[in-house]
């Protein structure tokens, strides 16, 4: 696996609906080394942290194969826009379906370790001037994958990301992006809740549904 292209933003104010909105969504491809830390990439900065960004959401990554689904299904050329959907990196194959809850991932000196998925908001929709992006975005569950950094180092575009350690009996992103929106098993997600290297975040999100059904277990 390849990283096609290495993208940051700070906090910028946009108009939307007459209404002006912070956000750090319009990423842009940078050709020079970059440090990455536990806080994230050296010159990226996310606009709300409740939402995006922190030690467990330091880095989002993308599949660029994803931007052929959205060039045919929106009928635009997507092919040189990295930074599509607001990723940091765009890495040419990396399939939801096959990377896990903490998966650890080495690029030169630096170790990521996978989180969760993306949960999406609506400035998604801004960023690909599209109202209903949102909903595609979630519909086609291939949301992109969140990493925390446990390992400093400087990454650049064309580096190459290797698997090194996967942890063992966890879940793929896909799937925990499947139960998060669609899927209602409630094995499954006790299965999810019980996950080491899952956020807080995306367990309180189980663990609350599941109390709701009467399951306490995980909690």
């Amino acid at each position: 696996m390849k990283i096609l292209s290495v993208n940051t933003s700070p906090p910028k104010k946009i108009n939307f609906k007459n209404k002006i909105v912070n956000t750090s969504i319009f990423k842009e491809p940078k050709n020079n080394e970059l440090s990455v830390t536990k806080n994230g990439l050296e010159g990226d900065r996310q606009a709300d942290l409740l939402a995006h960004g922190g030690i467990n959401k330091a880095i989002y990554a993308y599949s660029y194969k994803h931007y052929e689904y959205w060039g045919n299904f929106l009928r635009k050329d997507f092919s040189e826009e990295y930074g599509l959907v607001g990723e940091n990196l765009t890495i040419d194959d990396f399939d939801e379906k096959n990377i896990y809850i903490g998966d650890e991932f080495k690029i030169s000196e630096a170790i990521l370790k996978v989180t969760q998925p993306r949960i999406p908001c609506y400035k998604i929709s801004i960023k690909m001037n599209e109202k209903n992006f949102m909903k595609y975005f979630i519909e086609y569950n291939y949301l992109g994958i969140y990493m925390k950094v446990i390992n400093d180092g400087k990454i650049k575009k064309g580096d190459e990301i290797e698997l090194i350690y996967r942890e063992p009996n966890s879940m793929t992103i896909y799937d925990i992006s499947m139960l998060l929106f669609s899927d209602t098993n409630i094995e499954k997600m006790k299965k999810a809740a019980s996950l080491d290297f899952l956020t807080d975040e995306i367990k309180q999100r189980f663990n609350e549904r599941l109390a709701k059904l009467g399951h306490y277990e995980t909690i």
